[in-house]
């Protein structure tokens, strides 16, 4: 059986409110860390990035259709051109036939030539007016993603900072015990289990400050007859009780 005297066992319940402290901040920072809204949203995010580079390859692409389109219509209109200066110029029936021939051949493509680069400067236009639609979109996917980071970050570093500035507190609280047994038995039932939990608690009235469990008959005689110095633990979830 150990013992320690009240006051330092009501000292372990300022040490329990550092560490409780403690072990939210922990789990509030695991929390952010693993938030699934930033996280959808920085997949949001990621698509939108994918999209957005589609529409510009994609329109890249069409624009190199339309300038071969144009280079394609100005080579037939220069061919039709010096045909036509041939023609001009005379020569035999055989060879101006041959020209004229020349110059309706080409005529007819430059017509073919000319719808397509029609087809492709529509489609052109279509894709870029489809961009515009869909950017907005796209940008307030990466604008929304960037704010949920901004402040999950932000959190996290006020988180980190009290984390760091309860150190020198919890230090104080642990050297405020005063009895370097009681303190390593409340650190062993901190960390006993392979992970952090509560290791001391107030008694109220006849039940567990900590995991609310009342006590049996029999244990709530046995903590009244105990002395005041008896270190008493709950049967329940073995943390250490502190008589107010």
């Amino acid at each position: 059986m150990s013992t320690a005297t009240p006051e330092q066992q009501r000292a372990l319940l300022e040490l329990e409110r550092v560490d409780a402290r403690l072990r939210r901040i922990a789990a509030r920072i695991a929390e952010l860390q693993a938030d699934p809204e930033v996280a959808a949203a920085l997949q949001l995010r990621a698509r939108a990035i994918a999209t957005a580079k589609e529409l510009e390859a994609g329109e890249q692409e069409i624009r190199g259709r339309l300038d071969a389109a144009e280079q394609k219509v100005a080579r037939v209109q220069a061919s039709i051109e010096k045909d036509r200066r041939r023609l001009e110029q005379g020569g035999s029936a055989k060879d101006l036939m041959g020209l004229q021939h020349e110059i309706d051949t080409r005529t007819r493509q430059l017509g073919e030539a000319e719808e397509a680069e029609l087809e492709i400067m529509q489609e052109l236009d279509d894709a870029v007016d489809h961009r515009a639609r869909i950017t907005p979109r796209l940008k307030e996917a990466d604008a929304e993603a960037r704010r949920r980071v901004a402040a999950r970050d932000e959190e996290g570093r006020t988180l980190t900072a009290e984390r760091g500035g309860l150190t020198g507190a919890r230090a104080a609280a642990a050297e405020g015990v005063g009895h370097p047994g009681l303190l390593a038995r409340y650190e062993r039932i901190r960390t006993g289990r392979g992970t952090e939990r509560p290791a001391a608690a107030e008694l109220r009235g006849t039940a567990c400050g900590s995991c609310g469990t009342a006590l049996s008959p029999t244990d709530a005689a046995a903590f009244r007859a105990a002395a005041p110095d008896e270190v008493l633990t709950c049967p329940e979830c073995g943390v250490i009780l502190v008589r107010s």
